[in-house]
């Protein structure tokens, strides 16, 4: 295992994921299936969701989980709104009122994203595999250890982001598998 040096925010991503950055720099809207596996220490049976993610450059995140548990989490900007059709309620969370909860948000955010120059001030991040690229990160703030221990990313050859394993303190973990994806790239000048 490769280990990145400790980063702060105006340090370069390491050269092995240099390539990863420029995909990222190229795409302007991303859209993908997920399948979610959460499982808790304490019990056999696991918890498999579904759905899709929406991203679009600029920090739109929309991720929609079908029914049975149908909601759908959007992301933009300093708000997060959770909506749950089948409840007919909607909560905005205001990141500004509550910045522990927006640290957190803007965490899982840049995973999914996998937007490396936001990840390391918050992660150490160590490089598993260069190719296909697999990466693990470790919260740096207590605020977010207190909610994940470690996160494991996997990406295909074309960089784009296949798994996320989320370690939880206590031995609960979830599994998410993209498959299906869907890049429009930046339009060229």
């Amino acid at each position: 295992m490769l280990q990145a040096a400790p980063a702060t925010a105006a340090e370069p991503a390491p050269r092995e994921l240099t390539a990863l950055r420029d995909s990222l720099a190229r795409t302007q809207k991303l859209s993908a299936r997920f399948k979610q596996t959460r499982h808790w220490a304490a019990l056999q049976d696991a918890l498999v969701t579904q759905g899709t993610i929406q991203y679009q450059k600029g920090g739109r995140l929309v991720w929609h989980t079908e029914a049975p548990s149908e909601s759908e989490l959007i992301l933009e900007g300093s708000t997060a709104t959770l909506r749950y059709p089948a409840l007919g309620t909607t909560q905005a969370i205001d990141f500004s009122a509550e910045p522990a909860m927006g640290r957190v948000f803007e965490s899982i955010k840049a995973v999914v994203e996998a937007d490396l120059e936001r990840l390391r001030p918050l992660f150490e991040l160590a490089l598993e595999r260069k190719a296909p690229l697999s990466l693990a990160l470790k919260p740096r703030a207590p605020e977010l250890a207190s909610v994940v221990e470690r996160i494991h990313l996997e990406f295909d050859a074309d960089f784009r982001l296949t798994r996320v394993v989320l370690e939880e303190p206590g031995g609960d973990h979830t599994e998410i598998a993209f498959s299906g994806h869907v890049i429009q790239p930046v339009a060229r000048p």
